[in-house]
């Protein structure tokens, strides 16, 4: 039996590494072009099998037209100079005409004996093609809705940027937030919650064109880059302002998750500029500060930003900083209001919280009780409040005095809707030792947008404690009669809006007797408060009112009875 030369095991082997990687196509040349070899990855490649390919000519498989001439040479160069050409990138043509990408490396061999052939290596592109457009991709676009993300909306913004300011034109930006979408998440589902945003998408775009742009930036948060605009600010503002309602328009009709309709709000802030802008994160931030306007009113969802909001938001960012060290620092106090019977004889009294800064002086509660229920610090404010009420009843307990006199204490519906409060206000009560049948808590009609059955469910667990209810500003928000009468109320308070409108023709005349009507008939107190004059208080008295607050009987004051 033959024994096989080391030269002869050398190309067996090299021939079998040749033709069995898939990684690498590899072709053998002749000087004029000849195919002589092609291994399998070259058929996976190319489209061509070895026997389509062998013996046909390099310039006619895989050369596109345009590259033909350039190619000869390059082949006629490295067969005179027994040597490659550099590696690099060529774009080649596939047996049914479409491009091929790849990364094609040349060498020329020539053995003893034998001619001269030309070795091209070519790395198939097409993978790292795609897997580069999906990085370019993942990186300018949202995955859940296909829109372009913050980082291609700031490129966009700055060519609109520019071109405004050579057409002299100008341009908007919308900043959109979906009201209460992480109650969708936490209710339905964050599967829901994606079917929410990808409809928002949808219909967003569905009303705006190009150049115009919407973007993703956040959760529940798209902007809207509208250009160009009219060539003065007023016109460009309205045109913006009636973008903006026709897709608060286009978000508020209805979204079928699991076949069932949810309806949707939204708010928008809009910030409009021109060809003296020159920063595009400047105009996110005016546009943020615009949404956080917008979701702070009540009467529209549409802000623009102006100075005086930027300044108002500055004061908000410290305050609320403030309130964090202030119950530390001992910068809250309470004061007391009177309310009496129809005698005029002092019943109890109201708990009104005040905040006074080294800085900004007295706070009104309006401005930092909102604060603090957004950034959560009203829990410990309000168990704060909630305490110094009980240590004032023990100190009449042990005083042996005022002991059919009542505190009422204002909670707000961010603390009544934590899940620990009852707990909270059972642990305060078992510390103190107060009699919680001195203590009310008021409850504002905001509570009744909730969830009724965990709220009625609160209401009891406190009325079991021995603590009363009242309901505050009755008439002016929620409630509804149908909720009413499942409540464990004590007393209804009358709003002083009604109060200040008591003449005969007025408004103000009709809902208060209705309440008091309301009250008597449900076994409830009825408060009014607000009363100023003698004659509001004559009035309410012959409607029915059983108990009053307001100037008229005193004001506000941090002294009460101690004996």
């Amino acid at each position: 039996m033959p024994v096989a030369k080391p030269t002869q095991l050398s190309e067996a082997r090299f021939r079998k590494l040749f033709d069995e990687t898939h990684a690498m196509s590899i072709q053998g040349y002749r000087s004029d072009g000849t195919v002589v070899y092609w291994n399998a990855a070259s058929e996976k490649i190319y489209g061509y099998s070895p026997a389509e390919a062998l013996g046909k000519n390099l310039l006619d498989l895989i050369i596109p037209h345009e590259m033909r001439e350039e190619v000869r040479k390059a082949m006629a160069w490295m067969f005179a100079n027994k040597t490659g050409i550099p590696s690099g990138r060529l774009n080649l043509k596939h047996k049914n005409g479409s491009s091929v990408p790849v990364y094609s490396s040349h060498t020329v061999v020539e053995l003893p004996g034998e001619e001269p052939i030309m070795f091209c290596m070519d790395a198939d592109m097409r993978a790292l093609d795609l897997a580069e457009a999906e990085v370019q991709k993942l990186s300018y676009f949202d995955v859940l809705t296909g829109l372009p993300n913050r980082r291609l909306l700031l490129d966009h913004l700055q060519g609109a940027l520019q071109g405004l300011r050579v057409e002299h034109q100008y341009g908007a930006l919308l900043l959109l937030d979906l009201d209460n979408f992480h109650g969708i998440n936490d209710t339905l589902g964050y599967d829901a919650g994606d079917q929410v945003l990808v409809a928002c998408a949808r219909r967003l775009q569905h009303h705006i064109s190009e150049p115009s742009l919407v973007a993703r930036i956040a959760a529940d948060e798209f902007v809207v880059l509208l250009q160009p605009l009219e060539h003065s600010i007023g016109a460009a503002a309205t045109e913006a302002e009636l973008a903006a309602q026709r897709l608060l328009q286009a978000l508020r009709r209805p979204v079928a998750i699991d076949q069932q309709p949810h309806n949707l709000q939204a708010r928008i802030g809009i910030t409009v500029f021109g060809n003296r802008t020159d920063d595009q994160h400047e105009l996110l931030r005016q546009v943020d500060i615009a949404l956080k306007h917008a979701k702070s009113r009540e009467e529209t969802a549409i802000a623009f930003f102006d100075r005086s909001m930027e300044a108002n938001i500055q004061r908000r960012i410290k305050l609320s900083q403030a309130l964090s060290t202030a119950l530390e620092k001992e910068q809250f106090f309470l004061e007391f209001q009177p309310q009496v019977d129809v005698q005029q004889h002092v019943v109890g009294y109201e708990a009104l919280l005040r905040w006074r800064h080294p800085v900004f002086g007295l706070i009104a509660p309006d401005e930092f009780i909102p604060i603090a229920e957004s950034n959560h610090s009203i829990h410990a404010i309000g168990d704060w409040v909630f305490e110094q009420c009980c240590w004032q009843i023990v100190r009449w307990q042990q005083a042996n005095c005022c002991r059919n006199l009542h505190l009422s204490i204002n909670v707000s519906a961010v603390q009544f809707r934590r899940d620990d409060y009852v707990k909270r206000t059972q642990s305060i009560l078992k510390r103190t030792g107060a009699n919680p049948a001195q203590l009310r808590l008021e409850l504002t009609e905001s509570l009744m947008a909730g969830n009724i059955d965990f709220i009625v469910e609160q209401m009891q667990a406190l009325k079991d404690l021995g603590l009363s209810l009242s309901l505050d500003d009755f008439g002016t928000g929620y409630a509804s009669l149908a909720y009413l009468t499942r409540f464990p109320l004590d007393e209804l308070k009358i709003d002083r809006a009604f109060v200040t409108d008591l003449a005969d023709d007025g408004k103000g005349a009709l809902l208060a007797a209705t309440i008091i009507g309301l009250g008597r008939n449900m076994n409830l107190t009825v408060i009014a408060e607000g009363v100023e004059t003698i004659e509001q208080f004559g009035r309410l008295r012959d409607m029915g009112c059983e108990v009053f607050q307001g100037y008229w009987f005193g004001k506000p004051t941090p002294h009460l009875p101690e004996a």
